[in-house]
């Protein structure tokens, strides 16, 4: 007898209903087992063929687009809408397929798709939530800049891998000293960049003055630091030439 078909049924019951799920009875497993037979897969899941998500998207109607304001955004809110549905995810690499969230998003006025997303959270994650998620790149990616603009994230020269790890280890707590100061003093100053709080601390933080014995010892060491390089080049060389 072959088990291949409830073998498939059990893996598109894991995959669409129990995946991330904890039941503390085993009344309450039953009760989400009869549901998911009686009610969606035997009267509501559809095999259907596979589609684009560009061709998918365009047969939409509008009312199937939903607006969301991901942030309030210093040039005005930031909305985007969005198209959310459940889809099947299979290539010939996979034993079966996947049963996953499918976010498209498109700016406000636009008429192509921005980009969209796929997403394995639990099936009963709210699809605003995901739009969320998925917007945080953005700002993920502003901070990195933020970083490397005010507080030297790329601006560094070394030799070691730990040296490496230092300077990145400083820099990211230089770049949360700013983002607490710069959430702390959102309610006096809601425009407040982190350019503003280095000009600020620039000008309020007390500087060491350096005296010219200090100006002597510091010249000198790079001095040594420039020879040492020096010497060690000159000798790397006298080997590769012997």
């Amino acid at each position: 007898m072959d088990n291949a078909p409830t073998e498939s049924w059990f893996n598109s019951f894991k995959n669409e209903r129990v995946f991330g799920e904890r039941f503390a009875t085993r009344d309450a497993m039953k009760a989400t087992a009869f549901e998911y037979i009686e009610v969606f897969y035997n009267r509501k899941r559809q095999q259907v063929p596979a589609v684009r998500v560009d061709q998918w998207a365009v047969a939409q109607p509008p009312e199937a687009w939903k607006r969301l304001c991901l942030s309030g955004g210093e040039k005005g809110p930031l909305v985007a809408e969005y198209l959310h549905t459940r889809v099947w995810i299979w290539d010939d690499s996979q034993t079966h397929a996947r049963c996953w969230h499918l976010l498209v998003r498109r700016e406000i006025g636009a008429t192509e798709i921005s980009h969209y997303g796929l997403s394995n959270a639990p099936e009963r994650t709210p699809w605003a939530e995901l739009a969320r998620v998925q917007a945080q790149r953005f700002f993920i990616e502003h901070s990195f800049r933020e970083a490397k603009s005010e507080c030297g994230l790329a601006d560094y020269q070394v030799r070691r891998w730990d040296a490496g790890h230092h300077h990145m280890a400083l820099v990211m707590l230089a770049t949360l000293f700013l983002a607490k100061q710069k959430i702390h003093g959102r309610t006096q100053w809601p425009m407040l960049s982190f350019n503003d709080l280095v000009t600020a601390l620039a000008h309020l933080l007390p500087r060491r003055q350096l005296t010219a014995e200090d100006l002597a010892a510091i010249i000198a060491k790079r001095h040594q630091r420039r020879q040492q390089t020096k010497d060690s080049h000159a000798r790397r060389t006298a080997v590769a030439l012997e």
